[in-house]
């Protein structure tokens, strides 16, 4: 076999490959070798410490105001959810006593009707004439109770209510021929306009003085103790009378301490309400 030849061709091909490999590993180096850039930052001087110091101490500040707000609306919360049971409280004891009022006035109006029956069984000797005769005044009586009672006056509108409603029945028994029922309707009708003769008795009708106050029903009182009954909301007014501890009264409105009331004489004044309690 015959060996290749080495000529001149081959040797410079070999010099050339060297050079060009020295010249690779030479950039190699080089780039290696060669700093990066990086960029610098802008020129931002320094925060002062005392500002970062009261910028941290305010923080802090604030967030203890805001645990601080955080505990009162808890309390405030806590405080209306007492209050709403509270009132739940009350709205159900008050419930219950609408609910025993209305049994009772059912107990009531049941007691009146058996004694209406009871009269009509026994056939009782009143006369047709007598009970004609106290309708007649009980229908005149209603009639000038209805006149002379406000839709402001509670009390008042509740006797007429029941006045009408009594008289109704007194007036249908009668026509039953039931004349002993029926006067003893028109009796029970009558107590009732002379109920709200009462709550009109002794009302002023004079003008409010000037921060008077009235009271959204009339409030039936009694006194303490033995008070001085007065010309007006104040210690320097005329003494009308002098009332005894014990004495019902109903307040109509008030002025500061001061409470317009109507006695059971009929009388009108001031007292102070430091000396009268519900009744």
């Amino acid at each position: 076999m015959s060996k290749s030849k080495k000529g001149p061709e081959s040797k410079t091909y070999r010099i050339a490959a060297g050079i060009l490999l020295i010249g690779l590993l030479c950039a190699c180096v080089q780039r290696q070798t060669q700093p990066l850039t990086v960029p610098l930052p802008l020129d931002c001087p320094p925060y002062p410490t005392e500002k970062i110091a009261g910028l941290v101490a305010q923080n802090q500040s604030l967030q203890k105001g805001l645990a601080s707000s955080h505990a009162k609306i808890d309390e405030l919360e806590s405080k209306a959810a007492d209050l709403e049971i509270r009132m739940l409280q009350k709205e159900a004891m008050v419930n219950e006593l609408n609910r025993r009022v209305s049994l009772q006035q059912r107990q009531l109006d049941d007691a009146i009707i058996e004694v209406v029956r009871t009269k009509s069984k026994l056939r009782s000797i009143e006369s047709k004439a007598e009970t004609a005769s106290t309708i007649a005044e009980t229908e005149i009586a209603v009639k000038s109770m209805r006149g002379r009672i406000a839709d402001t006056d509670p009390e008042g509108m509740e006797a007429l209510l029941k006045a009408e409603q009594l008289l109704k029945l007194s007036t249908r028994e009668f026509k039953a021929q039931n004349y002993g029922g029926a006067l003893y309707l028109a009796v029970q009708s009558k107590n009732q306009v002379s109920a709200g003769d009462r709550s009109l008795q002794g009302r002023d009708e004079s003008a409010p003085v000037a921060g008077e106050v009235p009271f959204d029903q009339p409030l039936p009182l009694k006194l303490i103790k033995n008070t001085n009954l007065r010309e007006g909301p104040d210690f320097k007014h005329k003494v009308l009378a002098t009332l005894t501890a014990g004495a019902s009264i109903i307040g109509y409105s008030y002025k500061e301490s001061w409470i317009r009331v109507d006695t059971e004489d009929g009388m009108t004044g001031w007292v102070h309400q430091t000396l009268v309690m519900a009744r």
